[in-house]
């Protein structure tokens, strides 16, 4: 072919394609709307112009973002911060003797400078870690109610300081939306709610966790190792909050994947030290286990629960099927059994859309370093919870929280194309689900539980609520009439419990065997013990009495009452309906000693 053939056939081509180029223009064209081709021939649009819709777009996700906020610390508010808990059954502190400990080791921390509880005269250790105590003890002296409300005070804080957490976290990274939306997903969720105005210590365990990963995606993603330190440093101390987090170690391993390109040496160095860390870290919670009980690895069940360690049956296979008939119950809105966030709430720990949401996430998640760490950790713990003894959805607070991180992936592309007015059946199904699982429906609450409830309105409701504190009345009616003549004091109410709150030259104890403390082998209190330590009262002219809730069985009660030689139980007319107050009175006959 000559030379200029083929310039011919060049020339050829680019005609054909200038002609096709145009007649699919041409196409697109006529299938454009009046308004749409003004736009296109507007004469102020430009190229700049077309950078501008991406601001705007931010601007509109983080008026989202922020609204969604608002709403989260409106609804936290109005569920947690306006509860009045004077006015509830909560300031007797149940569960027992969970709280009851958490708030006597408190009071020994700030009083005596070591935690401890308080059974007649005997100061005996705790059979929990004093790491959320030590938490409580700022609020100790500035609250009314004898400090009384410190543990709720603290959790609220802890919970307001996670919703806020939760919402920067994510505007740090550039995502206020995702933030935002976060936030209100953590505060409708009803675990988070019921533990926000609690006064047990699954909450501050649970951020510590939260703290942790949240320490180490910064670590990861801007290639810095010191927040992964920090991490191994929070996950340390968080032992001696709630030792089960030991299971969450695993999210170390971050630092074996950290993006950095260094040598062979320094690599396994980085890998030993922030195992250093841990260990540095958690170190006082196994020092406490040894000075108190003369072994690193035994803990307060060992003390007062052996036949728990004894039977290795804290931690079992033969508790996986109890475990997964609870979990499975959650996940079908389906519980019939009372459990412990009854007592703080409604007792539905997470609502079925949550789970659904939290599944539809997993098609979003990328599997990059922090991914692997991370569901490395979660499924550790996971695992490690389904063979614990006590079954309670209260102990996979974790990883509800942070299956929040992955309940909001579906929930912020959804919104994104809403905003973008982009609507398609599975963007309204991801919305629905969204709406669902704040409004918290299907669900249950109350005990015993009904079905097709609303938790956002079942929380709002919870906090008008009234009610009575039966043990709390009581030694406030003793104390009231007594307050002049200390004694001793044999109570059914928790010794630990009213020697906190009474005065201090009152020493509290129960009045036989029958009480949460009968199952220790290292110590023991029984009616032997009893008649001993009123005996000893009585030597030293101490008045001694007995302090009953009132029940249909008051004689049974006061039967229970130790027998002492020349002595009778006498009911004091300052008795009420609050409190049934008993004097050991000596009886006219007996002779007295010269």
């Amino acid at each position: 072919m000559c030379p200029d053939q083929t310039l011919l056939l060049w020339r050829g081509k680019l005609i054909w394609k200038a002609i096709t180029v145009s007649v699919s223009r041409l196409a697109d064209y006529s299938k454009m709307t009046g308004k749409d081709r003004l736009e296109d021939y507007s004469p102020e649009r430009t190229i700049s112009s077309s950078f501008a819709r991406t601001p705007r777009r931010r601007s509109l996700g983080m008026a989202t973002g922020v609204l969604c906020l608002v709403l989260s610390l409106f609804f936290y508010y109005a569920t947690v911060l306006r509860v009045e808990f004077n006015r509830t059954e909560l300031l007797d502190l149940g569960p027992y003797p969970d709280a009851v400990e958490y708030f006597a080791q408190a009071n020994a921390i700030l009083k005596e400078g070591s935690p401890a509880i308080q059974i007649g005269y005997e100061r005996l250790p705790s059979r929990y870690p004093p790491g959320y105590p030590l938490l409580t003890v700022p609020w100790l002296g500035s609250l009314p109610h004898h400090g009384i409300l410190a543990p709720f005070r603290t959790n609220q804080t802890i919970g307001l300081l996670l919703l806020i957490g939760s919402f920067a976290f994510y505007f740090s990274i550039g995502k206020p939306l995702t933030g935002g939306l976060a936030t209100l997903l953590l505060a409708t969720q009803p675990a988070f709610i019921s533990f926000s105005r609690s006064s047990m210590s699954d909450l501050s365990g649970a951020a510590a966790a939260v703290l942790a990963f949240a320490l180490v995606y910064f670590g990861l993603s801007r290639a810095r190792r010191w927040p992964i330190y920090c991490a191994a440093i929070v996950l340390g101390l968080s032992l001696c909050i709630r030792p089960q987090l030991l299971f969450m170690a695993p999210l170390l391993l971050a630092m074996a994947l950290f993006p950095a390109r260094v040598s062979w040496p320094k690599w396994i160095m980085h890998g030993c030290l922030v195992l250093v860390v841990f260990a540095a870290a958690s170190a006082p919670y196994f020092i406490f286990n040894t000075l108190e009980f003369g072994d690193p690895l035994k803990t307060g069940y060992d003390f007062w629960v052996p036949a728990w360690s004894e039977n290795h049956r804290l931690f079992s296979l033969r508790n996986v099927p109890s475990q997964l008939v609870m979990i499975w119950s959650e996940v079908t809105a389906n519980w019939d059994q009372f459990r412990v966030a009854n007592l703080f709430g409604t007792g539905t720990y997470v609502v079925p859309a949550f789970f659904c949401l939290s599944a539809l996430g997993l098609a979003f998640v990328r599997m990059t370093r922090f991914e692997v760490s991370a569901f490395l950790a979660g499924s550790t713990y996971f695992i490690a919870t389904l063979t614990y003894a006590f079954v309670d959805g209260r102990f996979y607070l974790p990883i509800f929280l942070l299956l929040v991180a992955l309940a909001v992936l579906p929930a912020e592309w959804a919104v994104s194309q809403a905003l973008k007015l982009r609507f398609s059946i599975s963007t309204v199904g991801v919305l629905m689900i969204f709406l669902l699982t704040c409004a918290g429906y299907p669900s249950q609450s109350g005990f015993k539980p009904t079905k097709n409830r609303l938790q956002a309105w079942d929380a709002l409701r919870y906090a008008d609520s009234k009610g009575r504190s039966p043990r709390y009345e009581a030694q406030e009616e003793f104390r009231r009439a007594f307050r002049h003549a200390p004694g001793i004091v044999l109570s059914d109410i928790d010794p630990p419990y009213l020697n906190v709150l009474l005065p201090r030259p009152f020493v509290a104890a129960p009045i036989d065997d029958h009480h949460n403390y009968c199952y220790s082998r290292l110590w023991r209190y029984g009616k032997a013990e009893a008649i001993r330590l009123v005996q000893r009262g009585l030597d030293h002219a101490t008045p001694v009495y007995a302090l009953l809730l009132p029940s249909n069985h008051d004689e049974q009660d006061v039967q229970r009452l130790p027998s002492v030689q020349d002595y009778s139980w006498k009911r004091s007319d300052k008795s009420s309906t609050k409190a049934i107050i008993m004097t050991l009175t000596k009886n006219a006959s007996a002779p007295t000693p010269e």
